[in-house]
């Protein structure tokens, strides 16, 4: 077996190849041998394609109707595509809906079938990774634990759905009755720090039903437990129960129920004015895209722009949130511990391109169950 250019060099292109293509190519084709400089004897394919459309379309044409291919090579290797090409355009084709009876017979739960159809999928395209962790699901359905592990393997060899498919394997190291397999399996999930997303996946898996009354699942599920990096708590010393003062304390503006929500990836605030009739909601929220911190804030009076929505960092034991700086006026709100129990939170805005700032709002927080 050779490539083409070890082909061509070996046997010239002598003509009885194309006698195999089609017609429109073998048209007035005919070899001949020209003289090249000393040292660079290369011979080269002369076609002429006077009367083969084919070919008009595919090379440039002389005045005279000739083309001279000067690479060979190059030309041969098209010429390979163009004859191969219907054959894998149509095998492509055939995948997927292949793929698709498959998985009518995965929706099915006809286990036995789809696990057939997914074998047969998986030897002929051995990177699909759809069809080996359907394929390890299919036969940890029929208790066919050995199968079902090495599908879920190649599916993680392949990197697709890796935390997912991490805790298949550990699906069925628990249906195996390996606990301390199963454990060793979702503690390397844990360990990447991403457990967290394939928890609600964990806790619904009927495989891991008898574990969950053991220290090492509750503990696990401690590890994977969402928004515990230190970065989530950065505004926990708001979540709080507050009588909301003027700075010098005479003076009460209001009451704020500040609670932490979603499993601890929210912050919701629940505003009361004193004076009664204004209310207000805010949602706050780290987000691992850009590593800010957001806010959007809500009232009763229906004007949603009222309030534009800020974000921002912890700076200095501050959490400082801005609006868009882009836009004017900037506000600029800070959050910081004046001392246990109490809270001072301050509101700012710029008119000038945040060269100089005027405050626009103050209060201090207090702990209703220390303001009494």
């Amino acid at each position: 077996m050779c490539d083409l250019k070890t082909f061509y060099y070996k046997f010239k292109i002598t003509p009885r190849p194309y006698a195999a293509l089609p017609a429109g190519l073998q048209h007035n084709t005919r070899h001949k041998s020209h003289k090249a400089a000393p040292g660079n004897e290369r011979p080269f394919l002369r076609i002429d394609i006077k009367h083969s459309p084919a070919f008009a379309r595919a090379v440039p044409a002389s005045n005279k109707g000739d083309a001279i291919l000067k690479e060979p090579v190059l030309r041969i290797k098209t010429l390979v595509v163009l004859l191969v090409l219907p054959a894998i355009m149509a095998a492509a084709a055939q995948a997927p809906t292949d793929m698709k009876a498959a998985n009518q017979l995965f929706a099915q739960s006809n286990w036995a079938k789809a696990a057939q159809a997914y074998e047969q999928i998986a030897a002929q395209d051995p990177g699909n990774g759809m069809a080996w962790q359907n394929l390890g699901e299919s036969r940890l359905q029929l208790k066919q634990y050995g199968p079902a592990a090495r599908a879920f393997r190649h599916a993680v060899q392949l990197k697709f759905r890796l935390l997912i498919n991490q805790v298949n394997l550990a699906r069925v190291a628990a249906a195996r009755g390996d606990s301390a397999a199963a454990f060793t399996q979702l503690d390397q999930v844990a360990a990447t720090g991403q457990g967290s997303r394939v928890r609600p996946y964990i806790l619904r898996s009927a495989e891991f039903a008898p574990l969950h009354g053991t220290p090492e699942y509750k503990q696990l599920l401690e590890k994977i437990a969402p928004c515990r990096a230190p970065q989530y708590r950065q505004f926990d010393f708001w979540v709080g129960d507050w009588e909301v003062r003027d700075p010098s304390g005479s003076r009460v503006l209001g009451s704020n129920r500040v609670t932490l929500e979603q499993d601890g990836c929210l912050i919701i605030e629940h505003w009361a004015s004193a004076r009664g009739g204004q209310t207000g909601t805010s949602f706050n929220y780290y987000d691992i895209r850009d590593s800010k911190w957001h806010q959007l804030y809500l009232d009763n009076s229906g004007n949603a722009g009222a309030f534009p929505a800020m974000a921002g960092n912890l700076k200095d034991n501050r959490m400082v949130l801005l609006s868009d700086e882009k836009k004017s006026p900037v506000f600029r709100w800070t959050w910081y511990v004046l001392s246990p129990g109490r809270v001072r939170q301050m509101a700012e805005r710029s008119d000038d391109g945040e060269k100089t700032w005027r405050v626009i709002w103050d209060s201090v927080y207090v702990e209703k169950n220390a303001a009494h």
